[in-house]
């Protein structure tokens, strides 16, 4: 979690996180609290820490549904997960399609869809969106800061594996993942608009 002046980011995991902090931390000057990368602190939700999030605006990320469970599974496959992180076979396309894993992650975060976040940073705008934010704040982004900004390669990406959703999913497959993760469903409607899937 990262805790500005006036806005509080909260790190969902596979969602562009390392990399929000990585821009944030630009920023020192609007900085009030920070959870280290490295801790298991960082992924904390609006809920546990109130009395940061009081008064400020809620921010968090999201990317498309098949994509991040695919990103999610592969690193509990190779890093496994909690409690004791060690890696896990990779799951299948039928666990990954029909588990409903993106929903209980993102639950914890907007509590089952009755607490949605004031503002949405998309993964694959997450620059861009992020530069939007500060913006929106009034943080100055000097030129020196910009240029290091756009060089900011995605961070916490150390593993190769096909990341072309379509070579892992039919269009079939995809719309069942939706329908097993109703909340994901709706928060991409709330931050890309309404779209196909």
């Amino acid at each position: 979690m990262v805790v500005t002046k006036t806005f509080v980011w909260a790190h969902l995991g596979k969602a562009g996180g390392d990399t929000v902090a990585a821009v944030l931390s630009l920023f020192p000057e609007i900085m009030e609290y920070a959870d280290d990368v490295d801790s298991r602190e960082k992924h904390a939700r609006f809920a546990d820490r109130p009395e940061l999030v009081a008064g400020r605006q809620r921010v968090l990320c999201i990317r498309r549904l098949p994509s991040w469970q695919l990103s999610y599974s592969v690193h509990k496959s190779r890093y496994g997960g909690a409690p004791d992180y060690r890696p896990r076979p990779m799951d299948s396309r039928e666990t990954m399609i029909t588990a409903g894993v993106p929903d209980r992650h993102l639950n914890r975060f907007v509590e089952g869809g009755r607490a949605w976040p004031d503002r949405w940073l998309r993964v694959e705008n997450l620059i861009d969106d992020l530069l939007g934010l500060l913006e929106e704040h009034h943080v100055e982004v000097t030129p020196k800061k910009l240029k290091k900004i756009r060089a900011i390669r995605p961070q916490n990406v150390g593993y190769n594996y096909e990341r072309s959703v379509s070579s892992w999913f039919t269009d079939e497959m995809i719309s069942r993942m939706y329908a097993h993760n109703p909340v994901w469903h709706q928060a991409e409607q709330l931050a890309y608009g309404p779209s196909p899937q």
